[in-house]
C-alpha cells in the first residue's frame, strides 16, 4: 500500500524539477571535465582569453540546459504514467525498455561527438555525417587509435548512464521533498544567469579573436550544432550577405571539335605535360619562395629554371577542393554545404587532360592518395584517362615501411584509407612514361609522404632533428610546445618526396624528354603549426594554408621570380597557352604566362573552405578579406604591412573592406546560384566574375561619399 500511494502522490512539477536539476548538473560535470581535458578544446587554446574561454563554457553549459528541459518534461511524464496504480506490468516495463533505449542513444551520441572531436577536431554535425556517409571506412580508420574508447567505453558508460536516469531517477525524485526540488531548481536557475553572464562577458571581451580561432566550435557538440544552424540563418535570411545583382560573364558550352578548330591546333607544340601536386607544401619550404633552409634541393634547382610565383594561392583549405582545381579551372564552391562529388554529375567540367586527349596525348593520373575520398574520382573520370593508380587500385601495400609497429598494423592492408609511399608511385609513372618515342603525354601526379603523421621510410636519412617524436601525431593536434620537432618531421617527409621527384626528372633527363616537357610543381595545401590556434590544414583560410608554392618549367619559358597574384585555376589556361593553345571557354581562371609583367589592380583570387572551418576569402594586390559564414564575421587583413594576419582592419579600412565584400558574395553569389540551377549545365559553364565590378563599387562608394 505505501509503494502504491507513492506512484499515486508523484508530482509532474517535482519530478520535472529534480529531473532536470539531475540531469542537467550531471551533463554539466562531464561536458566541464572534457572541455578541461580535451586536448583539442578551446579550454586548452593559449591563443584565447581566459574569459573567453570561460564565456564559452557559458554557452555550452546554457545549450545544455536547453536541452535537458525537454528531456527532463519527457522523463517526467513517463514517471508519472509508469507509476500509475493497475498499469499493467508489461507496459510498465515495455515503457521503462524504451526510455533507457533513447537515452542509451541520447548519451552516447553526445559523449561519441566528443570521442570523434578527441580523435578529429571535430564534433557530429551535418558536415561531418556527409562526410562519414561518403568515406566511412576512410573515416573510421581516421579515428582508429580511438576504436577502444568509442566501441567500448562509451557504450557501456552510455548504458549505464541511461539505466540511472530511467530507473534510479525516477525513484530518486519521489523521495525528494517538494521544497528542496524547489530550492533546488531556484539554485539552477541562478547557475544558468551566471553562465548566460559569463558568455556574454567572453564574447564582449575579444570577439573577433574568439570567433577567429574557431572556439565556438570547440568548446561542445551543442554549440557546434548551434554553429551550423547559424551559418544556414546567416547564408539565407541575413541581408547584410545578399550579394548584388551583377552583370556575369557567360560563356555557352562549345564541344570540343569546335574549340580545336577555333584554336587552329596545326601550330600546336607537342610538348609533354607534368602536373605535380605536393601534399602540404607551404612557401616556407623552398628557397625559391621564401624558405630559410634547404628542404627540397631537387625542387629548387627545378626552380632555378622555372617561372616561380611566389605570391600563389590555393583555393582551398582541404584537398577534395583544392586537387581539382589545378586540373580543372573551376572554382570548387558548388554549395552551401560540404560538397560530395557526385557520379555523373550534371554541371559540366572540361579538364586540362580532356583538351590534351583530343589532341592525342596519352593520359596517366599517379596519386598517392585515395581519390575516392568525397567522391574526388568521379569528378576525375571524365573518360580521358588511360592510366589510373591510387591507394584503392595499388596492388602493392599501402603503408609506409618504417619502425612503428603501430603505425603498421594499423594501415596494414587498408587500401581505402592508406596512402601510397610515393617512390612506389613515381616509379609506376616512369614505367608508364617510358622513352622518347610515341605520343606526347600528360601526366597528373599527387604525392603524399608529407602528409599527416609525415612518415618516411626507416632507411631514408634523418635530415632535420631527431627524426622521433614522444607522442602520436594526430592529423589537426598535437602538442603546441613540440612545434620545432614537429616541423622537422614534416621537413624530413618534404625532404623525402624531393628524392623522388629527383627521380622522376633524372628519369626525364635520361629518356631524352627533359627538352620536351613542361613541369609544374605546386602544393594542394600549405600547414599551419598554431600560427592562429590550429595545425594542419581544412581549417581557415590563414596564408600558412593558403600559400603554396607555383613553379612552371616549361622549354621555351624565360625563368624569372614573378611576385604578381595568382591561383591555381590559373595553371590550365597557362599550359595550354604554352602548348599554343588558347584557354578553354570553361576555365574561370587567367593565362599567367600572357600576362607577364602586367600590372593589373584588379586582380583577386577566391578562396574557399567547407570543413573544419566554414569561410570565404578574397584577396587583391594588398588585402585579405576573410568571411565567416558560421558568424557572420568579416576580417580584414593588411597583407603587406601584415604578413602574419594578426590586426583585423574591418573596423578601421571600411572603404576596403565594402569594396572587397562586394566583389567576394558577388562572386559566391554567382557559383551557388549556377551550381544549384541543374536547367544551366546544359547551356552554360560556369559564369566569371567581371573585372568592371570592382571599378564600379569602387565609382558607388566615391559618389557616395
Amino acid at each position: 500500500m505505501h509503494s502504491e500511494a507513492r506512484r499515486s502522490t508523484a508530482s509532474f512539477p517535482v519530478l520535472f524539477r529534480v529531473a532536470f536539476v539531475t540531469l542537467w548538473a550531471a551533463a554539466a560535470a562531464v561536458t566541464l571535465a572534457l572541455y578541461i581535458t580535451v586536448p583539442r578544446s578551446a579550454w586548452n587554446d593559449p591563443l584565447l582569453p581566459l574569459p573567453s574561454r570561460i564565456g564559452l563554457a557559458g554557452f555550452e553549459l546554457v545549450a545544455l540546459a536547453g536541452v535537458m528541459i525537454f528531456l527532463a518534461s519527457g522523463l517526467a511524464v513517463f514517471a508519472v504514467i509508469t507509476r500509475r496504480p493497475g498499469l499493467s506490468p508489461w507496459i510498465r516495463w515495455g515503457g521503462v525498455v524504451t526510455a533507457t533505449v533513447v537515452a542509451w542513444l541520447l548519451i552516447f551520441a553526445y559523449l561519441a561527438s566528443w570521442g570523434i572531436f578527441r580523435a578529429a577536431g571535430r564534433f557530429l554535425d551535418p558536415v561531418t555525417f556527409l562526410l562519414f556517409r561518403a568515406n566511412a571506412l576512410q573515416t573510421v580508420q581516421h579515428v582508429a587509435h580511438m576504436a577502444p574508447v568509442l566501441l567500448v567505453v562509451v557504450p557501456v558508460v552510455s548504458l549505464l548512464a541511461a539505466l540511472a536516469v530511467t530507473v534510479l531517477l525516477p525513484r530518486l525524485a519521489l523521495r525528494v521533498d517538494r521544497r528542496k526540488a524547489q530550492r533546488a531548481m531556484i539554485l539552477t536557475i541562478v547557475v544558468l544567469m551566471v553562465c548566460v553572464g559569463a558568455g556574454w562577458a567572453g564574447s564582449r571581451y575579444t570577439v573577433t579573436q574568439m570567433y577567429n580561432v574557431g572556439g565556438l566550435s570547440r568548446v561542445g557538440p551543442l554549440m557546434a550544432l548551434s554553429l551550423d544552424g547559424a551559418r544556414n540563418l546567416a547564408q539565407r535570411s541575413d541581408p547584410r550577405h545578399r550579394a548584388p545583382e551583377v552583370s556575369l560573364q557567360q560563356r555557352p558550352l562549345v564541344p570540343m571539335e569546335q574549340y580545336l578548330a577555333a584554336a587552329d591546333t596545326s601550330g600546336a607544340r607537342p610538348y609533354n605535360v607534368i602536373v605535380l601536386v605536393v601534399e602540404s607544401l607551404r612557401n616556407d619550404q623552398l628557397l625559391a619562395t621564401g624558405g630559410r633552409r634547404e628542404v627540397m634541393p631537387a625542387v629548387d634547382s627545378i626552380a632555378r629554371h622555372a617561372r616561380v610565383f611566389t605570391r600563389n594561392y590555393t583555393q582551398s583549405s582541404h584537398s577534395d577542393y583544392a586537387d581539382l582545381a589545378i586540373l580543372s579551372s573551376h572554382y570548387p564552391l558548388r554549395s552551401p554545404r560540404y560538397h560530395i562529388y557526385p557520379e555523373n554529375p550534371t554541371y559540366p567540367r572540361v579538364l586540362i587532360y580532356d583538351v590534351l586527349k583530343a589532341l592525342g596525348y596519352r593520359v596517366g593520373v599517379f596519386s598517392s592518395q585515395n581519390e575516392s575520398w568525397s567522391g574526388m574520382i568521379n569528378y576525375l573520370q571524365t573518360g580521358s584517362i588511360d592510366h589510373l593508380l591510387h591507394a584503392e587500385t595499388y596492388e602493392g601495400p599501402t603503408q609506409v615501411p618504417r619502425d612503428d609497429p603501430e603505425f603498421y598494423r594499423f594501415v596494414r592492408g587498408s587500401k581505402r584509407s592508406g596512402k601510397i609511399d610515393d617512390r612506389f608511385t613515381v616509379s609506376e609513372a616512369i614505367d608508364w612514361i617510358g622513352g622518347p618515342d610515341g605520343e606526347p603525354f600528360f601526366v597528373y601526379m599527387n604525392l603524399q609522404n608529407s602528409h599527416v603523421p609525415y612518415e618516411i621510410p626507416a632507411d631514408f636519412p634523418v635530415r632535420f632533428g631527431s627524426g622521433k617524436v614522444s607522442f602520436p601525431l594526430q592529423f589537426g593536434y598535437f602538442p603546441r610546445d613540440s612545434v620545432d620537432a614537429v616541423m622537422d618531421l614534416y621537413a624530413n617527409s618534404l625532404a623525402y618526396v624531393d628524392a623522388q621527384i629527383a627521380r622522376l626528372v633524372a628519369h626525364l633527363r635520361e629518356a631524352g624528354l627533359w627538352e620536351r616537357t613542361i613541369l609544374i610543381v605546386t602544393g594542394d595545401t600549405g600547414q599551419a603549426f598554431f600560427e592562429h590556434g590550429f595545425a594542419g590544414h581544412a581549417n581557415a583560410l590563414y596564408d600558412e594554408v593558403m600559400r603554396v608554392p607555383l613553379l612552371v618549367r616549361s622549354p621555351d619559358l624565360e625563368p624569372w621570380v614573378d611576385g604578381r597574384l595568382v591561383q591555381h585555376v590559373d595553371i590550365p589556361p597557362s599550359i595550354l597557352h604554352l602548348i599554343g593553345l588558347p584557354p578553354h571557354p570553361s576555365f574561370q581562371g587567367r593565362n599567367l604566362i600572357a600576362e607577364a609583367g602586367e600590372e593589373r589592380a584588379d586582380r583577386y583570387a577566391f578562396l574557399v573552405g567547407q570543413a573544419a572551418a566554414h569561410q570565404y576569402a578574397i584577396v587583391d594586390e594588398r588585402f585579405k578579406l576573410i568571411f565567416d559564414a558560421g558568424t557572420g564575421e568579416h576580417l580584414l587583413y593588411d597583407l603587406e604591412n601584415d604578413p602574419g594576419e594578426t590586426e583585423d582592419l574591418s573596423d578601421v579600412r571600411t572603404a576596403d573592406l565594402r569594396r572587397l565584400a562586394l566583389r567576394l558574395h558577388a562572386w559566391r553569389r554567382a557559383q551557388l546560384d549556377y551550381y544549384q540551377n541543374p536547367l544551366l549545365h546544359g547551356d552554360w559553364y560556369p559564369p566569371v566574375v567581371p573585372d568592371s565590378l570592382g571599378r564600379q563599387a569602387a565609382a558607388s562608394d566615391a559618389s557616395r561619399g
